[in-house]
This record gives C-alpha cells, sequence and structure tokens, in this order.
C-alpha cells in the first residue's frame, strides 16, 4: 500500500467546491469516472490528516481532463480553486495575520499554503512572490504546451485579493506537463 501523502483537506475542498459548480451528479460523474466513488460514502473532514495517496488525488484531477478536455479543465479547475479559496477565507484561517502588511500577507498566505499541503515553498524574488512546487500531482499524466494547474491560480488569486493586492494575478510560469521540473506560481 502507497504513503499517505494527500491531506482530507485537500480532498474535501475540491469535492465541496465541485458540488457547488457543477451540483451532485455531475461531482459523482468525475468521481466514478476516477474510480474514486467510494469517497463520497466517507466524505473526509476539513482536517490536516492523511488519509489518501497521491494517485487518488491524481486520479480525481485527471478525470476532470479526461472528460473536460485540457481547455474545459483548466477553466473549470481556476473556479473549482476560486471556491476553494473563499471557503478557507471565510474560515478564517487567515485572520491572525490580517493586520500585516499586503506584501507580507501575500507571502504569508503561500507560505501556509505550502506548510499545510507538505509541498513546494513559498518566497520573494526581487519583486515577485513565488510559489514554486516540484511534487505537483496536479498535473501527473498530462502532457500539454501550456501550464494545467490553473485550480492554484484560481485559490491564490482569492488569497491575494484578501491580502489587498491589486492588479495583479497569479500566472503559472513553469508546469510538470509542459516539461518543466516544478510546476511555479508568480504573482505578476
Amino acid at each position: 500500500m502507497a504513503e499517505k501523502t494527500v491531506s482530507n483537506i485537500a480532498i474535501r475542498a475540491t469535492i465541496d467546491a465541485t458540488r457547488e459548480i457543477l451540483g451532485d451528479n455531475g461531482l459523482k460523474a468525475l468521481l466514478n469516472y476516477a474510480k474514486l466513488g467510494y469517497i463520497l460514502d466517507s466524505i473526509p473532514d476539513y482536517t490536516f490528516a492523511k488519509n489518501y495517496e497521491e494517485r487518488e488525488f491524481s486520479a480525481l484531477t485527471a478525470s476532470f481532463y479526461s472528460i473536460l478536455g485540457t481547455s474545459g479543465a483548466k477553466a473549470l479547475f481556476r473556479l473549482i480553486g476560486r471556491t476553494i479559496g473563499g471557503k478557507v477565507l471565510a474560515s478564517g484561517a487567515f485572520d491572525s495575520f490580517k493586520d500585516l502588511p499586503t506584501d507580507e500577507k501575500a507571502l504569508k498566505v503561500l507560505e501556509i499554503y505550502s506548510m499545510a499541503s507538505g509541498k513546494g515553498k513559498a518566497f520573494r524574488e526581487g519583486d515577485a512572490v513565488i510559489y514554486d512546487n516540484p511534487q505537483c500531482t496536479a498535473c501527473v499524466g498530462l502532457k500539454d504546451d501550456t501550464p494545467v494547474c490553473t485550480a492554484l491560480n484560481g485559490m491564490f488569486d482569492e488569497y491575494f485579493k484578501w491580502a489587498g493586492v491589486t492588479g495583479k494575478k497569479t500566472v503559472e510560469t513553469k508546469c510538470i506537463a509542459m516539461g518543466d521540473g516544478s510546476c511555479r506560481y508568480e504573482l505578476l
């Protein structure tokens, strides 16, 4: 049996956001296609307990690309990311540092995401705030000419909006699906 490295919250947030956007039947179709229908029998809670394998998370995201195609999945994932970001913000997860200056809040939300997911790292490079993840599983097995991991773009954009960032958005500048060594997001 493979090691369980994916947190309940990653699966639950994806399920809840997908249900909100596609409804119950859309969610069921995607989960059944990925052979993950059993997740609905025991929906995980919003905790950081790691009860899922990388292959399960990869199968979930791959089902979106298989059913919807790359363009459709990318558009849907951006919406899912925004929905997830909104739910995390509504939970008050970042309220403890809401009084920090905007640029510090922007970096802090990425640091917390990195810590919570156990993947990648957040840092500042010049004026850019960056999240770099060589362990991305959202694009496992995918090949494309453009970045495909748009769920994080949507989620990070929500976080940055909360932090007070204006006139910028998150851009995935590298993607494993394009042959890069990591998936890299920059606030540009």
